[in-house]
């Protein structure tokens, strides 16, 4: 045999694995790669990275690590962080608990009551992903379209993390800035990767695997399984950590729970669902500090490690939550409720004016020509899933998407929830929240309209969802500033109650500028000429006169109402409406107590 056919036999016929191993257990992973006074950044994917938070719990309970946390949430699996004293500062878009319903933490509460150094410095979801974008290209700063106008802006300008300068190629006019953020070490939960650490994850990647590319130091990465190489490169394509940035690979079976893992296509990766009842569970002990800490001494310390935890969880829990997973599921889910979703009962009035917005949301389409919908949690995911339905039945086709990175999707009953695991298989594109929010709602071709709920909002639109005059902190921005500031036009709801219509909000979350319409419990109201909200219709109330119904709006509003002149009189919800609104949404977390039978 000649020369270099021996080499080709010897040296290229067979594809080279690496023989770095970097596999090692998680407990002296932590042990080997993360100290006191880190900048650590968990990745927040579809999945998160509970089995390396929990071992972080264990290590550091105790001490005062001083950690500065930067992630798009400080929720759910992360919360235990700061009820344990290790985060020091929070850089974070989101501070509260998501599930059932979005709202404030008493965790979140407590570490401020406490007195020890703690801080939380507001950003918006995108901005978040802009300022880890910017460390991992090893580029200074990103521009930005978001929080301008907002209080996020003027505390992170004083900060030095946030600038406005002249933009080089429009004279005149400025451009946002954020300076970019580099961890010290990164925690990353995947579907499964090899042993030198190339891993496998699945789409939808909400704020992606920036910080992993901008660690310092790298990666500490868990995965529900360790497998070939082989593996891996059959489906390179949802490989988004390369091995050479990651410090040590360690098995972590249902490491994300009880946040579940997506996947199609893949049989030897079964998708698992959120685990609804414990999450819960979760929330319900944060009732009390003494709830709380028996919580985490159940759950975290007293269980010694990933394998110890699943056994925990048990075969009958790990079971539901791939049951749960199931793109068909929500079928038997939603007999459990049949005999309450078959009672004839009157409209409420959150139902009222979910169904009221889903109209106006139509109507704007219809109107606008609006090719995209980007819709926040709750009340204002569930308008825009009606106004999808009552559309279609006029031929006319948009887009819903949610800014996690889920695009065209077709909302399943049963689970209001906005990133419904058995929504994932009905989209279109999976994507993550650069794309959703920084591309497909407010790039080149802006054809999105915004909707979004309000802690606070003023007359001017101006919404608040950080923080009130006394100085209590709410949730944060999350998306929402991105949302409002990305789409051409804003549908906000809120309940009708004068301390959520106010003459200046507390702190502008998300600036005004683009809601132009907003539907209360009440009523509708929309800009005039001088960017004022005015009233300009009104919905029924049974036995009350026009004056009596709008004297009531002008009783829950904060400043000197205008009313429209002619006023417009909404008709009532129909039976359809109802009926489909409570299938999205059986168990009521969005649609307040049932009313009484018809």
């Amino acid at each position: 045999m000649s020369l270099w056919r021996e080499i080709i036999e010897r040296k290229i016929a067979t594809l080279h694995d690496s023989g770095v191993d970097k596999r090692m257990d998680l407990a002296q992973a932590l042990r080997r790669f993360v100290r006191p006074g880190m900048k650590i950044n968990p990745v927040t994917m579809q999945s998160r990275p509970t089995a390396a938070m929990h071992e972080l719990c264990r290590q550091f309970a105790g001490k005062t690590p001083g950690f500065e946390f930067i992630s798009s949430s400080l929720s759910g699996s992360y919360l235990q962080l700061v009820h344990l004293g290790l985060i020091k500062k929070a850089v974070v878009s989101f501070a509260g608990e998501g599930y059932p319903t979005p709202g404030p933490s008493p965790v979140i509460r407590w570490a401020f009551d406490r007195g020890e150094p703690f801080e939380i410095e507001n950003w918006s979801m995108l901005t978040i992903s802009q300022r880890l974008m910017a460390g991992a290209l090893g580029v200074p700063f990103l521009t930005t379209r978001s929080i301008v106008g907002s209080t996020m802006a003027e505390e992170n300008a004083a900060a030095g993390s946030y600038a406005e300068i002249d933009d080089p190629f429009n004279p005149g006019r400025k451009q946002g800035v954020v300076r970019a953020y580099n961890p010290d070490v990164t925690f990353l939960h995947a579907w499964a990767a090899d042993k030198s650490g190339n891993a496998l994850c699945f789409p939808p990647y909400q704020e992606n695997i920036y910080g992993a590319l901008a660690a310092r130091s790298g990666v500490v990465l868990t995965a529900h399984k360790i497998v070939s190489t082989d593996f891996i490169r059959r489906h390179s394509h949802l490989v988004r950590i390369p091995g050479e940035v990651v410090l040590s690979v360690s098995e972590a079976p249902f490491g994300s729970h009880p946040y579940g893992n997506f996947s199609q296509g893949i049989p030897e990766l079964r998708p698992y669902a959120n685990d609804y009842p414990f999450m819960r569970a979760h929330r319900e002990a944060q009732n009390s500090k003494e709830q709380y800490d028996a919580w985490i001494d159940e759950w975290i310390l007293k269980v010694g490690n990933q394998d110890a935890y699943v056994a925990k969880l048990g075969r009958k829990k790990i079971d539901a939550l791939y049951r749960a997973a199931e793109p068909d599921s929500w079928r038997e889910e939603l007999e459990d409720f049949a005999p309450e979703l078959d009672a004839q009962r009157v409209a409420g009035p959150i139902e009222v004016m979910i169904i009221q917005a889903a109209r106006e949301i139509a109507r704007r389409i219809e109107t606008q020509g609006y090719r995209t919908v980007l819709s926040g949690v709750g009340q204002a995911t569930l308008m825009c899933w009606l106004a999808a339905h009552q559309l279609r039945e006029q031929g006319i086709e948009f887009a819903l998407m949610a800014e996690t990175g889920m695009y065209g999707f077709d909302p399943r009953p049963s689970d209001p929830f906005l990133v419904n695991y058995r929504n994932l298989p009905t989209c279109r594109m999976l994507t993550d929240v650069f794309e959703a929010l920084g591309l497909h709602s407010c790039g080149a071709m802006n054809a999105c309209l915004a909707t979004v709920g309000a802690g606070q909002i003023d007359k001017f639109g101006n919404i608040n969802s950080t923080r009130t005059s006394s100085g209590q902190f709410i949730v944060g921005s999350g998306g929402a500033n991105d949302i409002v500031t990305a789409a051409r036009e804003t549908v906000v709801v809120v309940a009708q109650r004068k301390p959520a219509f106010v003459e200046r909000v507390d702190y502008i979350t998300s600036p005004g500028s683009k809601v132009r319409c907003v539907i209360s419990t009440m009523g509708r109201f929309e800009k005039d000429a001088g960017d004022e909200l005015v009233l300009t219709a009104y919905f029924t109330v049974d036995g009350r006169s026009r004056e009596e119904i709008v004297a009531g709006i002008r009783e829950r509003c904060g400043w000197e109402l205008k009313v429209a002149e002619p006023l417009e009189v909404l008709e009532p919800p129909t039976a359809a409406e109802l009926a489909l609104l409570r299938v999205f949404d059986p168990e009521r977390f969005f649609l307040g107590k049932a009313t009484s039978n018809a």
